[in-house]
């Protein structure tokens, strides 16, 4: 599965259908049109708030970059078949396709020591999120607060507050993420717009 994962393909394939053009969407995410053209061409990954700002610019949800296959009623992934991003120390992996209705994106997050969700640029969405540290330790900056996760410590906020996520430390930390996006049904845009797969993830 990780073989035919091609974020760039993605990116490129809902460009397409939106009859953006990668200067016009560069500017739209405040990013440059080379890092854009990377991106379409696999040839770089980008950082989670990359692909935040991507999404919002693009009014998806970021479970987009993520999935491979038409949404089911029961997801059953196995261990080693999630679809993974690695970039700059931080390894994303995607835990759950979206499900009818499903408001919840789970993802698993590896962070190497000095990594992080993107420098000290904060991110801002709808909804909440939810933090479980699984090892190690990191930093979550919301809103100004620092607030230092060890391992089994929970933590769940309005993500509409600016936020990010650090490893300052020397070992390993790995946590899990579930993005919580309110009044997630698609059913209608499905229907309507049943050739563009990425119209259901509208209004992330």
């Amino acid at each position: 599965m990780e073989g035919s994962f091609s974020l760039g393909d993605k990116l490129r394939q809902l460009r397409s259908e939106r009859n953006i053009s990668q200067r016009e969407l560069a500017k739209m995410a405040g990013l440059s049109p080379n890092s854009i053209s990377l991106i379409e061409r696999d040839e770089t990954s980008p950082s989670v708030a990359t692909l935040q700002s991507l999404a919002s610019a693009l009014n998806i949800r970021m479970s987009y970059f993520f999935e491979e296959e038409a949404p089911a009623s029961v997801l059953y992934i196995k261990s080693g078949s999630r679809p993974k991003i690695e970039s700059g120390g931080v390894t994303i992996e995607g835990m759950g396709k979206t499900l009818p209705d499903q408001e919840l994106e789970p993802f698993a997050v590896t962070l190497e020591p000095k990594a992080g969700s993107g420098g000290e640029r904060q991110v801002v969405h709808t909804g909440h999120e939810f933090v479980y540290c699984l090892q190690g330790k990191i930093e979550y900056v919301i809103d100004g607060t620092i607030y230092l996760m060890e391992t089994g410590d929970i933590l769940i906020f309005e993500a509409t507050l600016p936020h990010l996520w650090r490893n300052p430390f020397d070992e390993e930390a790995r946590f899990i993420l579930v993005l919580q996006t309110p009044n997630a049904s698609r059913e209608p845009v499905q229907r309507h717009f049943s050739s563009h797969p990425s119209v259901k993830h509208i209004g992330g």
